[in-house]
């Protein structure tokens, strides 16, 4: 998703603008969350992240649209989007009719289950529209669209994935093992996160790949990253050996090194990005 509303979840800022709606019991192992963000017009072109939790973000309206340039090229998306899996160097650019973002963000695992989806499915196309997956899983975007009101939507998801969804079928120890890396916020390695877990290497890789298609390693990277990402973007005085100890990077290289990979671009000329693309607008 976007990542400047993906760190609003992640710190939990939610105002008038932006907030968060629960799911309701019997789908909360399901959905971890639907959130509404209003778009400032000023701030149009965003990178996308994903944090290991697969999103599904509509834009308003059926007929809108927005660009997404990424590694294969710059195409164009209309209605609804999905994303999974390591999103690198790819950014969203909306277009100025785009006032509010509806986003359903789901538990690894439970969106390919409840999709009929391979968990690799993103692999190497971890944006895609969402179109195509919804007229294969009787999700009629149309029928979505007819609603006008955050709580109608709220309510047309909820009784599609009520109705569609079948009992997970990832392993206890695998949630386990991902509340831990969320817990420590990516600061491990994955030889310490089998030990915790009390697994062999060869399972939690199998398992991982299976019902959240990336490897431990590509689960931990995500972690680690958005935490140096939220110390970076509060900074007033950019330390960058500093936050990247702080996250469990090795050094400064380090960090810079899986930051250019996620955004294609250095610390300083990302946050440099920012503040241009805002005063341009």
């Amino acid at each position: 998703m976007p990542i400047n509303y993906l760190k609003k979840i992640q710190l939990g800022e939610f105002n008038a603008d932006g907030y968060k709606i629960s799911p309701s019991t019997e789908l909360e192992s399901v959905i971890e969350g639907f959130y509404v963000f209003a778009r400032d017009p000023k701030d149009n072109t965003h990178l996308i992240f994903n944090d290991g939790f697969p999103v599904l973000v509509f834009l308003p309206g059926r007929e809108d649209t927005v660009e997404v340039t990424g590694q294969n090229g710059t195409f164009e998306i209309k209605a609804a989007w999905a994303s999974a899996g390591s999103i690198k160097n790819v950014y969203v650019k909306y277009h100025y009719n785009t006032d509010q973002i509806f986003i359903v963000r789901f538990y690894p695992g439970a969106f390919y289950q409840l999709f009929g989806l391979d968990a690799l499915y993103f692999r190497y196309n971890p944006v895609a529209s969402f179109e195509y997956i919804a007229s294969n899983n009787n999700f009629s975007i149309k029928n979505f669209f007819q609603f006008k009101s955050i709580e109608e939507k709220v309510a047309f998801v909820s009784t599609y994935v009520q109705y569609s969804f079948t009992k997970m079928g990832a392993p206890e120890t695998l949630h386990k093992t991902l509340n831990y890396i969320h817990k420590i916020n990516g600061k491990s390695t994955v030889k310490n996160v089998t030990h915790d877990a009390g697994v062999n290497y060869k399972w939690l890789e199998r398992s991982f790949v299976q019902h959240i298609g990336l490897l431990p390693k590509e689960y931990i990277q995500l972690q680690r990253f958005m935490h140096a990402y939220l110390e970076l973007v509060a900074s007033k005085d950019v330390n960058l050996m500093q936050i990247a100890i702080s996250n469990g990077y090795y050094d400064s290289n380090h960090f810079l090194k899986d930051f250019k990979g996620y955004t294609g671009k250095t610390p300083l000329e990302y946050l440099k990005f920012q503040t241009q693309a805002s005063l341009c607008q």
